[in-house]
């Protein structure tokens, strides 16, 4: 054994570091960068609001998903995208106001912020003082009616842009009620993983309820992807800036379809056949019930996550609406 070496100081176990980085090897850590400043270090505290407010700094929730885009050339993409020049906008989630400014900067007619936390929400009140085209709302968005509108005698029915960089936690339920809302284009920040998922094409692992849900209703693009460090702190995972574009005839959708598409995709490796027999009770129906209606429709013999949105709407005119399940069981 090589005797120890009088020149290097070790540390007790307790001060060592407990990161995970710690106990990899270099050439897992990546690469070798300078070490930053304390100021310049990711933090969860943003900087202070204006003196008007009491408290001299808001701590970021991470139970509401409080992960602020600070990059300003993604938020000045995002903001540019949505074209809100003479149009109503509804901002989801306003958070600092950052996103607000720039889209304020371009000339809309009028802007909405949601904002449910308290604290941001008056903080926004604060900082657009004076400007009378911000509306500051503080409300839970999902709590909202799908008929929101601006307000005042002259304005729209419908808000004709959306824009919002998500919490991550309740992306699916936002796109869902996007689904039942009037706008013409939306912009929004969300998991990279979600918006992948919504872009799915049929067939691929990817490829679920949401994405059926979303392509009969939307046409999407993912303008960009944006990573982690462009988040104040910086979340565990990279995001996307996803475009809707809502599509004609979505009215002339079965409003049963998302509770078919649920019940299928339960069984999703099973062929369609074969899932509509496995999810028989969704309809009350006995095994041999299930197998005849499979028959009559003629269903396409490929699995469930095969079938294109337009099949999955082309069943659900054909099928009768699933029974709401029983309470209790």
């Amino acid at each position: 054994m090589a005797p120890p070496n009088p020149r290097r100081k070790t540390r007790p176990l307790s001060a060592r570091p407990h990161s995970s980085s710690a106990s990899r090897p270099p050439s897992a850590r990546g690469p070798v960068r300078p070490h930053p400043s304390a100021a310049s270090r990711p933090s969860s505290v943003l900087p202070a609001p204006p003196s008007s407010l009491s408290s001299p700094h808001f701590e970021l929730k991470k139970s509401r998903s409080q992960n602020f885009l600070t990059d300003a050339r993604v938020l000045e993409g995002e903001a540019e995208a949505l074209d809100v020049k003479g149009e109503a906008v509804l901002e989801i989630g306003a958070g600092d106001g950052r996103l607000s400014e720039r889209i304020l900067q371009r000339g809309p007619a009028s802007l909405l912020l949601v904002e449910m936390d308290g604290r941001w929400a008056e903080y926004l009140r604060q900082k657009f003082r004076g400007e009378p085209r911000v509306q500051v709302v503080e409300a839970d968005f999902l709590s909202l009616p799908d008929t929101l509108a601006p307000a005042g005698p002259s304005t729209p029915s419908s808000f004709s842009r959306i824009a919002g960089n998500i919490p991550y936690q309740i992306t699916s339920p936002i796109l869902l009620k996007l689904g039942r809302m009037k706008f013409a284009k939306a912009v929004l920040c969300v998991q990279k993983e979600v918006a992948e998922r919504l872009a799915a094409p049929a067939g691929s692992s990817e490829y679920g309820r949401l994405s059926v849900y979303a392509q009969l209703r939307f046409e999407m693009q993912i303008l960009e992807q944006v990573p982690r460090t462009s988040f104040t702190p910086p979340p565990k995972v990279d995001s996307a800036i996803l475009c809707l574009t809502p599509k004609s005839g979505v009215e002339a959708l079965p409003p049963h379809l998302d509770a078919l598409t649920a019940a299928l995709f339960s069984h999703r490796l099973q062929s369609a056949a074969g899932a509509l027999v496995h999810a028989r009770s969704h309809w009350g129906w006995s095994k041999a019930e299930a197998r005849a209606q499979a028959q009559n429709l003629k269903i396409p013999a490929r699995r469930v996550f095969q079938l294109a949105p337009d099949e999955f709407a082309e069943l659900a005119r054909a099928l009768p609406a699933p029974k709401p399940p029983r309470k209790g069981r």
